[in-house]
């Protein structure tokens, strides 16, 4: 009852420990989701930029400067038919009359250059109004090029008298080679806008497909992640069903219950209630087997009680008649002692089958036990076993019944006794002894008892076979003095346990609840300066 108290305050403590961020399961599937979040917000910023870019190219490339050449072209058109009328003129006879209409066609003619060419400048001059639309300042550069060259233009084309146009062919040469120039430079514009607006689409493709590829690894390794972090819960599922099911072996496996988050905190408190259920059906089906061996007991011993009432006296009849030194009284003598020892026999199933429920009051444990050792020394001296004794001066108070812890104890002691006066063969010689202590941890007091024999020859999970009804590996034992020391313990709200054994010896502890003291048991005790707990127990430095 002790163990299952402490594993529910341990139980309890994890509960409320909180756990680290890091090791939070919400945690971690948060960050997944914003590793995916953050991995498409940056695929939608670099492709967002990366069509800006080819938006911005395809702008200058429709809006600028494929206006600006066509506009330019027809400009030069009419730039390239008057220089041909400049050029007529200048080849003419000085006797030829001048034809007046000639020149009205070269009035019209110059005003609709000028004009193509203002229309020519317009888109230059809107895109540098809008820098942030058309490019960087690479491009803006290039256009503020374009802009200047068509303000020299602009000043070769105004409005001048007709006579200084026909008369200044040079001029119209600097014209046509500003057109050509212009031309040039808006075709080589355009092709690197065209070659520049591919390459950006391309590029646009090759970020657009590995960041939706760096994406979906991304989005995969998140899923991988919470499928391994899930994965888990369906073998915990699995367990919890097959747990209601009966089987009470069923564990979740120690690397998931090794976990920080929270699955691993729920596959741990899952394996601690396996833990407590199976303990638990454990405890009732050995409740089960004992009272089935109680009630088997008080049958046994009522059917044989009486014969072997009758027997005895019927022995002692016959010794009466028979002589003192007769074979026959010495072969009675025999029955008489077998007759005694399968009455101790029934009287241990009786006492088994029937044993009370116990009457707790405050005692004095250290006080008792010092009680119960010097009444048994006598009877372990006699054995040529030696008594070692650690008991604390001061009183140790516990809520019992000091005729059942009593027994307990002697039954223990009884053990210890015979288990050390036994020798395997090829052992080495020892002096056989038992010890027995008193100890105080915290709220629980443990009786131990000790001893040099030569352990218990059971495998480690295999121990809790000596406390069953009827199991002994003695030949006169009944199988009875252990489980009757679990009960009693049991009923005492304490519990026994082996707590080593091998070539060197066994030890048992057996722990009960400490108590305060009552105005009774402290008027009836001497004051002593109590044993502290960090003080060595000699008993044992001694035996082991």
């Amino acid at each position: 009852m002790l163990d299952a108290a402490a594993r529910a305050h341990e139980l309890d403590g994890r509960a409320a420990t909180g756990l680290r961020a890091r090791d939070s399961l919400g945690v971690r599937i948060s960050a997944l989701v914003a590793v995916v979040l953050v991995a498409t917000m940056g695929w939608g910023i670099v492709t967002l930029q990366q069509l800006r870019d080819i938006q911005a190219g395809f702008d200058r490339l429709v809006e600028v400067y494929a206006v600006f050449d066509k506009r330019l072209a027809q400009a030069h058109v009419q730039a390239v038919r008057i220089g041909e009328q400049v050029r007529t003129h200048q080849k003419r006879a000085p006797t030829q009359p001048e034809d007046p209409s000639v020149r009205k066609t070269i009035v019209a003619a110059l005003q609709a250059r000028a004009t193509m060419v203002e229309a020519a400048r317009e888109p230059i001059d809107s895109a540098l109004r809008e820098p942030e639309r058309f490019g960087g300042p690479d491009e803006l550069a290039e256009l503020q090029g374009i802009q200047q060259s068509l303000d020299q233009l602009q000043g070769l084309v105004a409005s001048r008298p007709v006579e200084e146009v026909l008369a200044d062919v040079r001029s119209q040469g600097q014209i046509e080679q500003l057109f050509e120039s212009l031309r040039a430079q808006s075709g080589n514009a355009i092709e690197e806008l065209r070659d520049e607006v591919q390459l950006a689409r391309t590029r646009a493709e090759r970020w657009t497909l590995g960041l939706a590829t760096l994406t979906l690894v991304i989005g995969v390794l998140a899923s991988v992640g919470v499928f391994l972090t899930l994965r888990p819960l369906r073998r915990l599922a699995i367990g919890v069903r097959r747990l209601g099911g009966g089987d009470w072996s069923q564990r979740v496996l120690p690397e998931h219950a090794g976990r920080g988050d929270e699955v691993g905190q729920l596959a741990a408190e899952f394996n601690h209630m396996a833990d407590a259920l199976q303990e638990r059906e454990r405890l009732l089906l050995r409740g089960e087997r004992l009272a089935a061996a109680g009630q088997l007991a008080a049958q046994i011993t009522h059917e044989i009680r009486n014969p072997l009432s009758s027997v005895a006296l019927n022995v002692e009849l016959l010794e009466d008649e028979l002589p003192a030194a007769s074979e026959g009284r010495r072969l009675l003598g025999k029955i008489t002692a077998e007759v005694d020892r399968l009455t101790n026999i029934t009287e241990s199933y009786l006492r088994f089958a029937r044993r009370p429920k116990p009457e707790l009051v405050t005692i004095d444990l250290a006080a008792e036990l010092r009680g119960w050792l010097e009444f048994t020394a006598p009877e372990l001296e006699q054995a040529g076993v030696a008594l070692q004794q650690d008991i604390p001066p001061a009183p140790v108070y516990v809520q019992g019944d000091a005729n059942q812890l009593r027994q307990a104890l002697l039954n223990l002691l009884r053990n210890a006794k015979e288990a050390a006066l036994e020798r395997e063969p090829g052992a080495a010689a020892r002096a056989p002894a038992v010890a027995v202590a008193l100890q105080c941890k915290r709220d629980t007091v443990v009786l131990v008892v000790q001893d040099n024999g030569g352990g218990i020859p059971l495998a480690p999970d295999k121990l809790d076979r000596i406390f069953e009804a009827f199991y002994t590996r003695k030949a006169q034992g009944t199988g009875l003095g252990l489980p009757m020391v679990q009960q009693i313990l049991a009923d005492h709200a304490g519990g026994v346990r082996v707590a080593q054994t091998g070539p060197t010896g066994t030890r048992f502890e057996l722990s009960l609840p400490a108590c305060a003291p009552t105005d009774a048991a402290l008027s009836s005790q001497p004051h002593a300066r109590p044993r502290s707990p960090a003080e060595p127990d000699a008993a044992f430095d001694e035996l082991t």
